[in-house]
C-alpha cells in the first residue's frame, strides 16, 4: 500500500513539474515575442492593430495560441506603446476542457523618446 502511494505521489511530482516547465516555456516565447517586437526603433509610428498581430503570429508561430482578446496594444499620448498579454496555459484537462489553467502575464512599455 505504501509503494502505491509513494508511486501515486511520484507520478503526481512528475506531471507537475512537467506542466511547470510548459507554463514557464510559454511565458518566455510570449516574453521573447514582445520584447522583439517592443524593442524595435520606430515602433511608436506602427498601428496598434498591426503590432497585436506581429505578437500573436510571432507567439503562435512559438507554439503559443493567443487569441485577440489576449493581447492588448496601447499608444499613449507620452509616444509610448504599451503592450498587455494575458493568458492560460492548462494543467488539468477532462474531456478537452481545461479544468485548471495557470494564468500568465507579460507587460512591457516602449521606451521614451524625445520630441
Amino acid at each position: 500500500m505504501k509503494l502505491l502511494f509513494w508511486g501515486l505521489v511520484a507520478v503526481a511530482f512528475c506531471y507537475l513539474a512537467y506542466s511547470g516547465m510548459i507554463a514557464a516555456w510559454s511565458w518566455i516565447a510570449v516574453n521573447n515575442a514582445v520584447d522583439e517586437i517592443v524593442s524595435k526603433e520606430g515602433v511608436e509610428s506602427t498601428p496598434p492593430r498591426e503590432l497585436r498581430d506581429k505578437v500573436m503570429s510571432s507567439a503562435n508561430e512559438a507554439g503559443v495560441p493567443l487569441t485577440d482578446r489576449d493581447v492588448l496594444v496601447t499608444i499613449g499620448d507620452d509616444r509610448r506603446v504599451r503592450v498587455q498579454v494575458i493568458w492560460t496555459v492548462p494543467i488539468v484537462v477532462v474531456n478537452g476542457d481545461a479544468v485548471v489553467a495557470l494564468p500568465l502575464t507579460v507587460r512591457r512599455t516602449s521606451a521614451a523618446k524625445p520630441r
